[in-house]
């Protein structure tokens, strides 16, 4: 049984979780907050990031190794296209996702705005947000217009690059910023047929649902929305920094 250990609000455990969904891999979730981790949680993942997957004596740290894995492990349905042109642009928007819009989505966003003040008790920087989202926002959003598809998804499939994107999107709407419709008019069409996707679509159920409780409440909830849960947990009951925590 694959193991992944990380809550389904992060977007980078949202990728793992949406490509084993779609490609029918049963698994199951130790859905901990990274900063909750224990000594456990330490030697399993040594930068204390999320998600960590486990097959066997296989341990993985990065989301697009894990995907990398995945995809070679468990071919069908495909989450890369076959032309070796597309499929780099589809491995370069996934870096670009994980890198930059990550950095401005999440770190300086969702993190910033949702992770420091519930788990560090830290007041969140309102005016550092409000620059974030006027002047890094806007220019990842003017690319995106210009590559997102017409029609379908980046590669022809819906695939690692969509999922990786999208998934930034909805820990985005948790700040209450969502992306303009008539400024940006052909990502937000493409995030919405994304988002409809069965297997994101579930993902982002559950990561709504656990995110309206506290972090140590999260397993017995997830349980409960139907997501297996691993026999132990790795989970400890005050937060942590860790090597590259950003906030706080």
């Amino acid at each position: 049984m694959i193991q992944i250990i990380g809550s389904p609000i992060s977007p980078y455990v949202k990728k793992v979780l949406t490509l084993l969904i779609l490609k029918g891999v049963e698994f199951e979730v130790d859905p901990i907050t990274p900063f909750y981790g224990d000594d456990r949680f330490s030697k399993l993942s040594p930068l204390r990031r999320v998600p960590v997957f486990i097959d066997g004596d296989l341990v993985l740290n990065d989301s697009s190794v894990i995907a990398q894995y995945i995809e070679e492990t468990w071919p069908s349905p495909p989450s890369l296209p076959g032309d070796p042109a597309m499929r780099a642009h589809v491995r370069w928007m996934e870096e670009y996702s994980d890198s930059h819009i990550g950095d401005a989505f999440i770190w300086k966003g969702f993190a910033a705005m949702i992770v420091a003040p519930f788990v560090f008790k830290t007041e969140p920087d309102v005016e550092a947000f409000k620059e974030n989202v006027a002047n890094n926002i806007p220019p990842i959003m003017d690319y995106l217009e210009s590559v997102v598809p017409e029609e379908g998804f980046f590669g022809g499939v819906f695939g690692v690059a969509d999922i990786s994107i999208a998934a930034m999107f909805r820990n985005m709407y948790y700040t209450k910023w969502a992306p303009d419709a008539e400024r940006w008019p052909k990502t937000c069409a493409w995030l919405a047929r994304a988002e409809a996707e069965p297997s994101l679509a579930l993902a982002n159920k559950w990561s709504d649902a656990l995110l309206t409780v506290p972090a140590p409440e999260r397993r017995k909830l997830a349980a409960e929305i139907g997501l297996r849960l691993t026999p132990e947990t790795v989970m400890q009951k005050t937060p942590r920094r860790g090597p590259m925590t950003q906030i706080g």
